[in-house]
């Protein structure tokens, strides 16, 4: 990663994402950058290592400079003219980094990350030097904040387990910490995590602003994964008691991505989230009522509201989405069970990329047989969703996990009406946000996650009714053009960065 000479307007950090994967929050990033064509930008993309990735998009003409900054830089050995540090000194701003989300603790570890300190002499001139990488992890300081925190914050969880959790952690945290700063007149990240604690760092190392969007919350996404990782060895035996005190290394991991977001929320102007139910998540984290903004995502909406319904098809539904666990594939299928059996000819859909979980589709197609669906469910795999839409009557999404789907905006869009689960913003998008005055009414129905018969009940009421779904198909078109097109989104960030760069 190389520092740029020019300042820009935003500087964008991105973790795991955008420009070398495609789809989601990267096609968001993309769509973002080319509706503000009068404002530069530069892109801080956060990725795992060093190894070369492709890039997944052409880059908009606007995109002054891009910059990688891997986590796990390669290892290579501390100088033998090392910097003496403080080892107490680090481990007492790195546990209040880790353990109480401190930005003062973060401000000043970031300043003893860049401050010159004098070498080991060695029998020549000593001159002062910032510590490097290297030194910061693998130092006798480095060894003696590792230790000291270890005593201080998860005595009971076995050694080894706290090391190389450490290792991850804070080694991400000190590469952030060390990475050269583009100049921009704003920074804003697009989650917490690592991603935001360098907005901060560079905003507040340079004087500028930082701002936070999170589409989905990082932290309790993070929870859901280490929750469920089986790559971590739970030691301590808490039985059924919730008072037990004691931290294991999964509640370690867990602590410090929270913590992580209190500081990125305490160092930023402005917190953004698509919609309202987020905001509890960054309230609980210590985010400050005046700084929260709801700004939805918008569609394209000339793309899709010229779809019109091609007469005499078949009665079609469709799940539009990767054939992964996280759209719980298992729910739509068990659902279409129970619509067939009330509707023999229904004909249902799973149209998305199959190429993400080969074991996972495997076991879908499995599934399907299994109930002797192989006449009524197609998996189309990865295809234009606009050349399906005039097929399709009702459009299912059984997630168990999302932020706001564009699949349900772009469906009304077209006038389809929608069935989800109770995830994210689908309910405020099928049954209107709490502040929608008039409410437009209903959309379709929203379901339980995981829950089969209650989504192929609501399939079956929709299917059966050609008026409902007509009237529900009308509430979603207008509530699309009311609230979620792209030229309100747009506009809503480019105030955004008025404000941030005034």
């Amino acid at each position: 990663m190389t520092e740029g000479s020019t300042a820009v307007d935003v500087c964008l950090v991105v973790e795991g994402c955008y420009p070398f994967v495609a789809g989601g929050v990267s096609s968001w990033l993309d769509w973002l950058m080319r509706t503000q064509p009068q404002t530069r930008f530069a892109v801080v993309a956060l990725v795992a290592d060093e190894r070369p990735r492709e890039i997944r998009y052409a880059l908009p003409p606007n995109l002054e400079a891009l910059h990688v900054l891997p986590l796990a830089p390669r290892s290579r050995q501390p100088s033998l003219r090392q910097p003496v540090l403080d080892g107490q000194l680090m481990a007492d701003l790195l546990y209040g980094v880790l353990h109480d989300g401190d930005l003062d603790s973060f401000d000043a570890l970031m300043a003893l990350v860049a401050r010159p300190v004098r070498r080991q002499p060695l029998g020549f001139l000593d001159r002062p030097a910032a510590p490097d990488y290297a030194t910061l992890t693998a130092s006798p300081a480095a060894w003696h904040a590792l230790t000291d925190c270890y005593r201080r914050i998860a005595p009971e969880a076995a050694f080894s387990d706290f090391f190389w959790a450490w290792r991850n952690l804070v080694g991400s945290l000190l590469a952030v910490a060390t990475a050269p700063v583009p100049r921009a007149a704003t920074y804003h990240a697009i989650s917490t995590g690592y991603a935001g604690l360098f907005a901060v760092r560079a905003a507040r190392q340079t004087g500028r602003t930082a701002a936070i969007t999170e589409h989905g919350i990082y932290t309790a996404e993070r929870r859901i994964d280490l929750v469920m990782a089986d790559w971590i060895t739970d030691t301590i035996d808490a039985g059924m008691s919730d008072a037990d005190p004691r931290i294991d290394v999964r509640q370690f991991w867990i602590h410090a991505f929270e913590s992580f977001a209190r500081i990125a929320y305490q160092g930023s102007r402005r917190i953004t989230t698509l919609y309202g139910a987020n905001q509890s998540f960054q309230r609980q984290l210590g985010a400050e009522e005046a700084r929260l903004q709801v700004i939805p995502n918008g569609i394209m909406l000339e793309k899709f509201a010229a779809i019109r319904p091609e007469p005499d098809h078949p009665l079609t539904v469709a799940l539009i989405g990767r054939v992964v666990p996280i759209k719980d594939i298992e729910t739509y299928i068990a659902a279409a069970a129970i619509a067939r059996r009330a509707l023999p000819a229904i004909r249902m859909l799973i149209l998305g990329p199959m190429d993400e979980d080969e074991d996972y589709v495997a076991l879908c197609q499995r599934r399907v047989a299994e109930l002797g669906l192989q006449d009524c469910i197609e998996f189309t795999g990865k295809v234009d969703i606009a050349d399906y839409l005039p097929r399709i009557d009702i459009v299912v999404l059984t997630s168990i996990s999302e932020a706001q789907p564009l699949v349900l905006l772009e469906a009304g869009a077209a006038g389809i009406p929608c069935i989800a689960t109770d995830v994210g913003s689908c309910r405020e998008i099928i049954e209107g946000a709490p502040d929608e005055r008039p409410n437009l009414g209903l959309a379709g129905r929203v379901a339980p996650p995981m829950d089969a018969n209650a989504v192929g009940a609501a399939i079956v009421e929709l299917a059966g009714d050609p008026a409902l779904r007509a009237a529900c198909g009308e509430v979603l078109r207008q509530r699309v053009r009311t609230y979620f097109t792209s030229e309100i989104s747009a506009s809503r960030y480019e105030a955004l960065y008025r404000e941030l760069t005034a």
